[in-house]
């Protein structure tokens, strides 16, 4: 299979419980239950495959039935498992409890994440594809050194910051062309209290653009020459988990297409609307034929036609 995209991320199998509100100290009423295949790496990747964009996943997972399962699920969505390596720690798993606002708080389980070090990395992705796409909650030295070598070797690097440890140096961005962070994230990772100067710290240390996703607001956009703000589009919230995995693979596909940035914008916040009226995390994310369809329904009829002749 011809690669666009090389997919460095996390692999989990996802267990949510959907309850009314989470109140701390008290027993909950589960209202109902749903398990999918998850972690960052997972979900950008089946997203990137749903929107027809050839990629390979580099993760590691556990040698137990339970990886074998999600190995074949990742496989059935088109995404390229061959990088994929097994070790003896158990597949990691996330706990995901759901308020019904489709507000969500996380339980993280690293396994078998915590193992993909970089003499794990088949370094030969860097002569096969267009584009990489980083989460920074796999070890922080393979993040580090895929970046930087991606970087090096003129690949679009795409980097989304989720997972990124107090101890992490900020200088791990500097060869990131894309950094997207939630307004959460972004203030944490810069040490700053505004999101201003957040952005214009990451831009001063290299990187070429800042998307920010803030959730029922949008999305804003930052480079050194120029600064978008796109509204979120009007959808009735179920679920938000996948909504940033989802806008990462729309805007990394707009990219290669070489969309103008406020299409690749608004394409991106489009994909993540659609993922926040579905419950689940890779399951929820958009075909490209889904997308095209939303972008039609509310009036995108250019950003529509573009999606449907994007060449990837």
């Amino acid at each position: 299979m011809n690669i666009s995209v090389t997919v460095f991320g996390k692999v989990n199998i996802d267990t949510f419980l959907y309850i009314d509100k989470l109140r701390i100290g008290e027993n909950h009423l589960c209202l109902k239950t749903f398990t999918d295949i998850g972690g960052k790496g997972a979900n950008t990747a089946i997203a990137l495959a749903k929107l027809n964009v050839p990629c390979e996943l580099v993760a590691t997972v556990g040698n137990d039935s339970i990886s074998q399962t999600a190995l074949k699920r990742l496989e059935k969505f088109g995404v390229g498992i061959s990088s994929i390596k097994s070790c003896e720690e158990q597949i990691g798993k996330t706990f995901i409890v759901v308020e019904s606002g489709g507000r969500n708080t996380m339980f993280h389980i690293l396994g078998a994440n915590a193992y993909l070090t970089p003499e794990k990395v088949d370094w030969t992705f860097l002569e096969s594809c267009a584009a990489v796409f980083v989460q920074l909650g796999i070890p922080a030295e393979t993040a580090q050194e895929v970046i930087m070598m991606s970087k090096r070797n003129g690949k679009y690097v795409f980097v989304d910051p989720a997972g990124f440890s107090e101890s992490t140096d900020l200088q791990i961005l500097a060869y990131a062309d894309t950094v997207a962070p939630n307004e959460v994230e972004l203030l944490k990772i810069t040490r700053e209290t505004e999101i201003e100067k957040a952005v214009k710290k990451l831009l001063n240390i290299g990187v070429e653009e800042v998307l920010v996703k803030l959730g029922r607001r949008g999305a804003n956009l930052y480079t050194e020459k120029a600064s978008y703000h796109v509204d979120a589009f009007d959808v009735e919230v179920v679920d938000t988990t996948g909504a940033g995995d989802a806008f990462n693979a729309a805007y990394i596909f707009a990219k290669l297409n070489k969309f103008e940035l406020r299409d690749a914008l608004k394409l991106a916040v489009a994909a993540s609307a659609l993922v926040v009226t579905k419950v689940g995390s890779s399951s929820a994310s958009p075909t490209r034929e889904k997308l095209v369809e939303f972008l039609k329904l509310k009036g995108e009829e250019r950003l529509a036609k573009a999606v449907l002749e994007g060449s990837t």
